[in-house]
């Protein structure tokens, strides 16, 4: 296989948080734990604090504090986590995990996009990508790294050879005689 192409199965892989996954999870109830609530039922705005757990379906999320919104004007709803780090973890369809954390995670549940923000860190499979920022499309399955430029920030991606064993271990067919 072609370094190049490698490298884009990779990248692939390690953005492969499943739509069908997401899309099951979305049919499922928002449990909300936390240890305090303050409700701005008027505003549309919730903020959790105190370990905050939010599961939905095989989606997990925690956190320190959780702000949660909603406006009448585009309808979009949006949650905020913040952490050191905050945390979010989803099993896909064929079984595998995907981590994410930040030191802010925002999630905007109508887009369906994925920003983590601060020492951002994405996991699936024993690879792993980190930057300071990466928004993550769940609905497309996009993946967008940044770092901030400054010192030795960089992107960083580790990907593990195991994840590619099966397309290298293909053998030619040996001939019938």
């Amino acid at each position: 296989m072609k370094p190049n192409k490698l490298f884009f199965g990779a990248l692939l892989c390690l953005a492969s948080l499943s739509a069908a996954a997401v899309d099951k999870d979305l049919l499922q109830q928002v449990k909300i734990s936390a240890d305090s609530q303050d409700a701005d039922i008027k505003n549309k705005q919730v903020v959790y604090s105190g370990h905050v757990i939010v599961t939905q379906g095989s989606m997990k999320l925690t956190a320190q504090e959780l702000n949660a919104s909603g406006t009448d004007k585009d309808g979009e709803r949006v949650l905020i986590a913040k952490g050191s780090p905050a945390t979010f973890r989803q099993k896909l369809e064929d079984g595998r995990i995907a981590n994410a954390s930040a030191n802010e995670i925002h999630y905007n549940i109508n887009k369906r996009i994925l920003t983590l923000i601060g020492k951002a860190r994405v996991e699936q499979d024993g690879s792993l990508s980190t930057a300071e920022k990466i928004i993550y499309d769940l609905e497309n399955q996009q993946l967008q790294a940044t770092s901030s430029g400054q010192g030795e920030d960089r992107v960083t991606t580790v990907i593990q050879p195991e994840n590619y064993q099966q397309e290298t271990k293909k053998e030619p067919k040996q001939e019938q005689q």
